[in-house]
């Protein structure tokens, strides 16, 4: 699995630098049983007084309150405003970080794309899918650790590479335009401090659940339990690696 994984990521989460001119700087596993609910229902997210948005806080109170994050670390990636908030298994907030994205808006992939070569496909393809996905920690070829989200459509979150490139992504992760951050084939670039504080540390044992939030497809629609914060039964995780097939492509 390692090597499938490996050379899939050796394609991985690219960002064309010949695409920036196009984007210019500007302007799930099963359930763990009645027990983890039960014992979740009720609870609310810690927010440590620290300010987020509406949906964000919002989802991180109803996966609390319903045991929906199975007693894991979870991620909200906020798509909208381009961050990032972690939590520990307990609800409690870890850090929220600005984050680049996809460059195309949208919330499933067209037919068709995900048999595509990276370079195939058009800007509005490259999009970061929304859903609730079961994530865990692998390396790809060079060693570099990164957060498998979507392992069948190649969506991971990993660290911002230090190389400087006309996209011009520090600059980029570091505006307040949350349309500035939209630049990558649909992996979540993060900061490495991030990544090494918070994501590692969190998910390296057993993985974790990351939420993306749609841009524009009703929330209730892609978390099919979600009821705004009150508590509701705790649906299926969805599984991020394929173990019998491996994906004919793998980009982003």
């Amino acid at each position: 699995m390692w090597l499938r994984k490996a050379y899939s990521l050796a394609v991985v989460c690219g960002i064309a630098a010949g695409f920036s001119s196009l984007f210019p700087l500007s302007a799930t596993a099963q359930s763990s049983g009645a027990t983890a609910v039960a014992t979740s229902v009720g609870k609310r997210v810690d927010f440590r007084g620290a300010a987020s948005g509406r949906d964000v806080q919002q989802m991180a109170d109803w996966a609390v309150r319903s045991g929906d994050h199975q007693r894991l670390p979870f991620i909200i990636v906020d798509k909208v405003n381009a961050t990032a908030t972690a939590f520990d298994a307990s609800g409690r907030l870890i850090r929220s970080t600005p984050v680049l994205i996809g460059m195309g808006v949208g919330d499933t992939f067209a037919p068709g794309v995900l048999e595509l070569d990276m370079y195939q496909t058009q800007p509005w393809q490259r999009i970061t899918p929304a859903g609730r996905f079961f994530a865990e920690e692998d390396l790809n070829l060079k060693g570099q650790r990164v957060l498998w989200v979507d392992y069948d459509a190649g969506i991971a979150i990993h660290k911002l590479s230090a190389k400087k490139t006309s996209q011009k992504r520090h600059a980029r992760l570091a505006s307040p335009n949350p349309a500035d951050h939209r630049i990558t084939y649909g992996c979540i670039n993060v900061p490495p401090a991030f990544y090494d504080q918070v994501v590692h540390p969190n998910f390296r044992a057993k993985g974790g659940i990351v939420y993306v939030l749609p841009d524009s497809t009703p929330i209730k629609s892609v978390f099919k339990s979600y009821d705004g914060g009150s508590p509701s039964s705790s649906p299926p995780v969805q599984q991020s690696a394929n173990e019998d097939v491996l994906p004919v492509t793998r980009r982003f």
